[in-house]
């Protein structure tokens, strides 16, 4: 058993090939993700140590090289895991260190389409130019989009699919894809009813601090709270800033060896907010 019962699971496939890597422990793997809802691309860094041979090789990967693999990490506790990071290999590559083999692996979530994909139609109203590029992204899903004004006039679309949805976004809305889902919200939604507490009982394991209205507050692995959701903070160390916020950010950290297995998110308070 890993520490404190910490468990994860690392998945990497390859399109075309229906044999997928799995690691697991008792292999030590480390991991930085940065998970954000404005507009740019999630990204993680995991570093597997001493695997196969066989399969260290076979990830091998160059940033320029087209070739899709697909990483899906799952994290928690025991038996109960939740994916905290989904989407390609953008670079990796092997490494000696002292007596390990390091494995290091750098992914882009939805970074594959986002690199890749292309439009070129005409099509009218800003819904269907969304759709339009999205349907050109094969790999990346639709998540919650907002609702989109009505266009009266055809509009053209030639070029990066990613970018043109980013010209569509309008300036009170925000774009991000998280474990290969597309998501567009304004400022005041978010995309699910569930609102998890956190507290000290629950992993709080740091003071809330406020800056520029945001807060920022650390806890243990929690796969539960999730970029463009809500989470209900409560603290007794700082009760003034208890409330009910819509988390912007998270960044995780985690080595099932190490001393590392926490997360820390900044939100803003979520008053008057809706689901889409």
């Amino acid at each position: 058993m890993t520490r404190f019962s910490r468990n994860y699971e690392l998945e990497i496939s390859f399109d075309g090939d229906a044999q997928a890597v799995v690691i697991k422990p008792p292999l030590r793997v480390s991991f930085q993700a940065d998970k954000s809802i404005r507009g740019q691309l999630n990204k993680i860094r995991i570093q597997a140590y001493n695997m196969l041979e066989s399969r260290r090789l076979r990830i091998v990967k160059d940033p320029e090289e087209r070739k899709r693999i697909n990483i899906n990490l799952r994290v928690g506790y025991k038996d109960a895991l939740e994916t905290v990071y989904k989407g390609t290999v953008h670079q990796c590559s092997n490494e000696r260190q002292g007596p390990d083999i390091i494995t290091t692996i750098e992914g882009l979530d939805g970074g594959f389409d986002f690199l890749n994909s292309y439009t070129s139609r005409t099509v009218e109203g800003s819904e269907r130019a969304v759709d339009a590029c999205l349907s050109d992204m094969s790999n990346t899903a639709t998540g919650k989009i907002t609702e989109r004004p009505v266009l009266t006039r055809p509009k053209v679309l030639v070029g990066n699919s990613a970018r043109l949805i980013e010209d569509i976004v309008g300036p009170d809305e925000t774009w991000y894809i998280d474990d290969e889902q597309f998501y567009i919200l304004k400022d005041n939604e978010v995309v699910s009813r569930f609102v998890p507490k956190i507290s000290p009982e629950t992993g709080l394991i740091s003071t809330p601090t406020r800056k520029m209205q945001e807060v920022t507050f650390s806890t243990l692995m929690n796969p539960s709270l999730k970029i463009g959701h809500r989470v209900d903070l409560e603290s007794t160390t700082a009760p003034y800033l208890n409330g009910v916020y819509k988390i912007d950010t998270i960044s995780y950290q985690g080595d099932n060896f190490g001393d590392e297995w926490s997360q820390t998110c900044t939100g803003r308070l979520a008053a008057g907010v809706k689901v889409i």
